[in-house]
């Protein structure tokens, strides 16, 4: 499923028991805090707890910073979300039109940057990257584990 940005913050039923989503954002600095808004009132409508909610927000932030910063791509590419909820996990990508995987760095104390995918790895309970399906490009992904819990049951489902 495919949402326009700025999605409703009040889901109906369908969307709520829907197991993923996806999104298109422009490769700009400003679409990482509306990629975050985003998703946040979607795992909100998957009733996920705060904490994964969190974490996942920070790691989207990261794979999307190095997505826009890193990525050396033609102007107008876009940058491509998805979320998937699994049992026990949920799998976050993110996908550029730069075929170059990600590395990780060694970060010093004073350094400014470098630590985005360290910060992933740490939080995460698996990641990697794969080539895009269907052209140019990687998608980067990562599993954040879900609370015991946390995804409570749908009154309409039980």
């Amino acid at each position: 499923m495919t949402e326009p940005l700025g999605a409703a913050a009040t889901a109906p039923r369908s969307v709520r028991a829907s197991a993923e989503a996806t999104w298109r954002f422009p490769r700009t600095p400003r679409s990482i805090p509306l990629a975050r808004a985003v998703v946040r009132t979607r795992l909100a409508a998957w009733e996920l707890d705060a904490r994964t909610v969190d974490t996942a927000c920070l790691v989207l932030s990261e794979l999307m910073t190095n997505a826009q910063v890193h990525a050396r791509v033609p102007p107008g590419r876009e940058i491509g979300v998805r979320f998937a909820r699994q049992p026990g996990r949920l799998r976050i990508e993110v996908a550029d039109a730069s075929t170059e995987p990600p590395e990780p760095r060694d970060a010093r104390g004073e350094d400014e940057h470098g630590r985005g995918l360290a910060l992933v790895i740490a939080l995460a309970a698996n990641w990697g990257v794969y080539p895009r399906r269907h052209g140019i490009g990687k998608v980067v992904w990562a599993e954040i584990a879900t609370a015991a819990g946390a995804e409570r049951a749908d009154p309409d489902e039980v």
